[in-house]
């Protein structure tokens, strides 16, 4: 299984490389889902691509974002000069991203990205028709639908098994851009999850604490069991992460690869340890949405940022001058450079700091100074062991390579480095312009030639084995020297040359001009003009329909997906308006997608259905009219163009934009859903599992400035909760209104 590391900066780049990467993944300027990620460029990307290729680690460039209309042209530019980097892969959300590379280049390698939600096998087979050969799954995809994936598809699988866990499904979430104005869709994410929250059942305070922010994930020890579904690809969250997290993180999971490879045992806890060292909140999700059902302890409401490990308690304080000097029983040896934090006795947090000038008492017992204030019995947690993490960053990836030196009279200096990769000798040679002479005196040894050679330190390679054939000549060694960078210069782009032979993508340039006037005529795009309104309303709001326009579209989101609720509300809506539609999930695992197929088989001939993901088109073939929802994320003309392309009869604009053009229909009344949950919130309040089911429809949360949300549930194999804001959106237009009246 490919071991796929984060990047953000150099540093984290080469931590990847030098623990054992296999794959890097990384996105350059605005165009990728981590905005502040902004190291790497189109000028610098070339030169690490060429040092990992070096090495035969994969570069995937991450253009996941959305695009505007006004940014397509700028986009295709982009594109073009990673295709020329020689970039592996790209990562994929938006639909009008994955034409231009479709459109503009050929042979490029597509990865369908985790923020386009597929958990299922009908949305893995929509992406596989759209040219993907990868899909990164759903953090939310159960271990019984990835193996239905890969065995239905037989795409590339890639897996998210370490890192921060987004509490909305897969990443989607308008909660940012709701509070902030900074889509998280676009790589600007403020991170109110982890903000913390009080929460109301019908009035009542019944829970506080950090109600959004999810563990880390960590699924370290089921490997195996990722390896039998049909992993391909082991994916480490954490591009903005330091490089000491990155280079444990990676090195953990080399381990453990390599032992599963070898059949052999791993010592999992040390693994485990170590990398709660570098970046765990608390104690990590080991199972995540892994097994059916809905999981249990996905959330953590007492912990929100970086925790680490338990090391020992704080004995006493004194006042030293204008500091503390405080006394620490500990079972780390601590050091100048450690990060430490104090947690009082009901785990809150009371202090972090950095740990200056600290002095040894013993080797259980340390006194540091600092000017905050803390107190005995103070809990004492390592957030980051300084000498390890040196040690990580200390570690270098090296080729070995074996040397031929040819030094004969009258002929020229030859040097040959070389190597094996997947059983053939690579090689790369330099023959100077230097002619041996016979030594007039004491000729060049062996033994000094290799010195020569030898000196690789400023490399990526070692020398393992020299065969030097050195008649009695004499070399100065400024010739030896050139020879010899010369010659690895050789190795290495041969290298990367066999390496980037398996790289099939370039830019298609019969397309390209024609891509060009296409992108142009983009503000010309439109369709059909909308006079209609659609009107969202649930089993239980049909009343609610009665003044609407006899054209308007009335659409069906049911509290609970079964054939008899669908069946009956559809039928009492119909009684008042002809045009109906049902409204399908954002999320359907295999279970749920199998229920939807039987619900839209019996649906009535002439109701449309509002997709919410994918997996939605693969019902294009189903006679019923299509129109793609809110959280298909329609940011520009070019994703309507292609999604009507696919069979879509009409779109949704996204909720984060206004109108691209006036034929779309526009979310312009109701309250917004920004965030969609495969937990259950209700656990995390009491602690219940599903037998006791604690759900009440009144839940609503409320962050410290005062916004409130509420907290619905839906029903299909399983529960899904999703939180809307308390505040409705008006903002009526002349037509293509969409206006929910669920929760009116």
């Amino acid at each position: 299984m490919e071991i796929l590391a984060p990047s953000g900066d150099e540093k984290s780049f080469f931590a990847a490389i030098n623990n054992g990467a296999d794959a890097i993944y990384l996105g350059l300027g605005n165009f990728n889902a981590r905005a502040k990620s902004t190291f790497f460029t189109t000028e610098n990307i070339r030169e690490y691509i060429k040092i990992a290729h070096t090495f035969g680690v994969k570069v995937y460039i991450t253009t996941n974002t959305l695009l505007k209309n006004s940014e397509i042209p700028a986009f295709l530019e982009f594109a073009k000069k990673c295709v020329e980097a020689r970039a592996d892969a790209f990562i994929i959300q938006d639909l009008a991203v994955a034409k231009i590379f479709r459109e503009a280049f050929s042979g490029v390698e597509l990865h369908a990205s985790t923020q386009m939600g597929i958990n299922n096998v009908a949305g893995a087979k929509v992406a596989k028709s759209l040219g993907f050969t990868r899909v990164v799954l759903a953090r939310e995809t159960k271990l019984e639908d990835i193996e239905a994936i890969k065995r239905e598809t037989g795409l590339e699988i890639e897996y998210f098994v370490q890192g921060a866990l987004c509490v909305s499904y897969s990443g989607n979430c308008y909660l940012s851009a709701h509070e902030f104005q900074k889509s998280g869709n676009r790589g600007e994410c403020m991170q109110p999850c982890r903000l913390p929250y009080t929460a109301k059942l019908n009035g009542n305070t019944v829970g506080r604490g950090y109600l959004l922010s999810p563990r880390d994930l960590s699924l370290i020890e089921n490997l195996a069991e990722l390896k039998a579904a049909g992993v391909d690809s082991l994916k480490i969250e954490g591009r903005l992460r330091r490089a000491g997290y990155v280079a444990q993180s990676v090195l953990s999971y080399r381990h453990a690869v390599d032992t599963l490879e070898n059949n052999q045992k791993i010592d999992i806890n040390s693994e485990k340890y170590a990398l709660k060292k570098v970046f765990s909140r608390g104690e990590f999700n080991t199972r995540a949405y892994l097994d059916s059902g809905v999981p249990n302890g996905v959330i953590n409401p007492k912990i929100q940022n970086h925790l680490g490990i338990e090391v020992g308690m704080v004995e006493k304080v004194e006042n030293f001058k204008d500091l503390y000097k405080v006394t620490l029983k500990s079972t780390h040896h601590i050091h100048e450079g450690d990060g430490l934090k104090f947690l009082d006795s009901n785990e809150n947090e009371y202090a972090s700091l950095g740990v200056g000038n600290v002095e040894s008492l013993d080797n259980s017992r340390y006194i540091i100074y600092t000017k905050s204030k803390l107190k005995p019995r103070l809990a004492v947690y390592l957030t980051l062991d300084s000498e390890n993490e040196e040690k990580l960053l200390e570690n270098k990836r090296k080729i070995g390579v074996n040397a031929r030196v040819i030094a004969h009279e009258n002929q020229p200096l030859k040097i040959e480095f070389f190597t094996t990769k997947n059983g053939a000798k690579i090689a790369g040679e330099f023959i100077s312009n230097f002619v041996c002479e016979k030594a007039k005196n004491a000729p060049t040894s062996s033994s000094e030639i290799l010195a020569q050679i030898s000196k690789l330190n400023e490399t990526y390679f070692v020398l393992n084995n020299a065969e030097i054939e050195a008649e009695s000549v004499f070399i100065p060694k400024s010739i030896i020297n050139e020879a010899r960078r010369n010659a690895i210069e050789s190795l290495q782009q041969n290298l990367i040359n066999l390496h980037e032979k398996l790289i099939k993508s370039a830019l298609n340039q019969q397309k390209y001009s024609t891509m060009q006037q296409f992108l142009g005529s983009l503000e010309n795009l439109h369709s059909t003009e909308i006079s209609n309104n659609i009107y969202i309303i649930d089993e239980n709001s049909i009343n609610k329909i009665a003044t609407t326009n006899n054209e308007d579209i009335v659409a069906l989101a049911p509290a609970v997906y079964t054939k008899n609720v669908v069946k009956n509300a559809l039928e009492n809506i119909q009684k008042i308006r002809k045009n109906t539609a049902l409204v399908l999930p954002v999320i359907a695992n295999e279970n749920d997608y199998k229920i939807l197929q039987n619900l839209v088989s019996n649906l009535p001939p002439k109701t449309a259905l509002i997709i919410n993901n994918i997996s939605g088109l693969d019902f294009v073939k189903s006679g019923h009219e299509i129109i793609a929802g809110t959280e298909m994320n329609v940011y520009n003309n070019l994703d309507e163009a292609e999604l009507r392309r696919l069979g879509v009869a009409a779109v949704i604009s996204s909720k984060e934009i206004a109108a691209a053009s006036p034929t779309r229909y526009n979310f312009t009344s109701g309250h917004l859903a920004l965030m969609h949950f495969a937990h259950c919130p209700f656990k995390t309040l009491f602690n219940n599992d599903c037998a006791q089911c604690r759900f009440s429809p009144n839940l609503t949360l409320e962050a410290q400035n005062g916004h409130r949300y509420f907290i619905a549930r839906k029903r299909i194999s399983q529960c899904y909760f999703t939180l809307y804001s308390t505040t409705k959106r008006d903002r009526p237009l002349p037509r293509g209104n969409v206006i929910d009246l669920r929760f009116d």
